[in-house]
């Protein structure tokens, strides 16, 4: 059974430019690209509503399985992302669930 892998991170204050926004949108079809028999689909959201408890952007994948999570964690870009903006982040929050494929 394939599985939603959702995250949602609030990002320092000016941190989450449009730069950054087409960063993150650019890694994630790139790595949607590298893994594709594990990826089946992928989105990028942005926080559109100022208030205080909103995080700045969600990632929402479908994985084709549970096993499939440890090989997108690990690829190099994932790891590359969280490098370069982990040490911005304020807030983090994920979520994996069971659904049905796509």
């Amino acid at each position: 059974m394939a599985i939603r892998h959702l995250v949602l991170m609030r990002l320092r204050e000016g941190v989450f430019t449009p730069e950054a926004e087409q960063d993150y949108r650019t890694t994630f079809q790139a790595l949607r690209e590298a893994l594709p028999e594990e990826i089946l689909s992928q989105q990028v959201f942005v926080n559109c509503v100022d208030r205080p408890q909103n995080m700045t952007v969600l990632i929402e994948l479908v994985l084709k399985a549970p096993s499939s999570l440890p090989l997108y964690l690990g690829h190099p870009l994932h790891r590359g992302i969280g490098e370069r903006y982990n040490p911005f982040v304020e807030a983090i929050a994920s979520f994996d669930c069971e659904v049905d494929q796509p």
